[in-house]
């Protein structure tokens, strides 16, 4: 464990996104979990279980659009510039959901369909934006922190496993208590949102929105398990967003 010592900080530089639970708390970004209960084998079951990466689109459009008009679209207008309640957020997801085409029960949802739907979005408003997905894991450092600067959120998927010997291989989730860095929980196949890089006695650490939470993620660990696990630098990736070349 790390002690408090903060030595680099990169932030988005708006407030992130906020919902409001039924219980009153206020998340930090969305969470598939508000599908939790949902009938086995419903689609909102489908939704709780691999819609982790429709979540990171929302929150990506949203925080687009906050305190932008130029970035509002069809799909986000009642909902950005507000902390929603949990029913309204529910109901802008199955929105995005749509837009998306769905996702696998097996699978969730690619990057590369992130990355083609955020395209055609971009085409159809004209924001002169271009994503795509997987690019060199040497470039992932830089890559988010040139997209964090121009206050763009930074989609990241931690990779499925795909061979049986690393089923249970999981990346920590870590969160601050009493002034250190305290492991949460281990996860796979799953995105999250970037939302912030800091660093903390010479360790980089991500600063991310995952089940309406704020966890931090150690930049070397993830970086060992996209480099040491078959295909982990594909599945393991960002969705990067640049300014289109003309």
């Amino acid at each position: 464990m790390l002690s408090e010592e903060v030595s680099i900080q990169l932030r988005l530089k708006k407030t992130y996104i906020q919902v409001k639970r039924n219980s009153g708390e206020l998340t930090y970004g969305g969470d598939q979990g508000f599908f939790k209960g949902a009938a086995p084998g419903s689609v909102d079951a489908k939704k709780n279980a691999m819609g982790c990466g429709v979540i990171a689109f929302c929150d990506l459009l949203l925080y687009l659009g906050n305190g932008n008009p130029d970035m509002v679209t069809a799909e986000n207008r009642s909902y950005v510039n507000r902390v929603n309640k949990e029913e309204d957020y529910i109901a802008y997801y199955n929105g995005i959901y749509k837009f998306l085409g769905g996702v696998s029960m097996k699978s969730g949802i690619s990057g590369i369909r992130l990355a083609m739907c955020f395209n055609r979005l971009s085409r159809r408003e004209k924001w002169g934006l271009r994503s795509r997905w997987g690019i060199s894991d040497r470039k992932l450092y830089k890559r988010m922190e040139e997209m964090l600067s121009k206050d763009l959120p930074v989609i990241l998927c931690i990779p499925m496993m795909v061979l049986k010997k690393d089923k249970k291989d999981e990346l920590a989730f870590y969160v601050k208590k009493n002034g250190r860095m305290e492991k949460a929980c281990t996860v796979s196949a799953h995105y999250v949102m970037v939302t912030g890089m800091i660093e903390r006695n010479g360790e980089a650490f991500l600063e991310i929105s995952s089940w309406g939470k704020k966890y931090y993620v150690n930049w070397n660990e993830y970086e060992d398990m996209i480099q040491t696990h078959f295909l982990g630098n594909i599945l393991g990736n960002i969705l990067y967003i640049r300014q289109k070349r003309k």
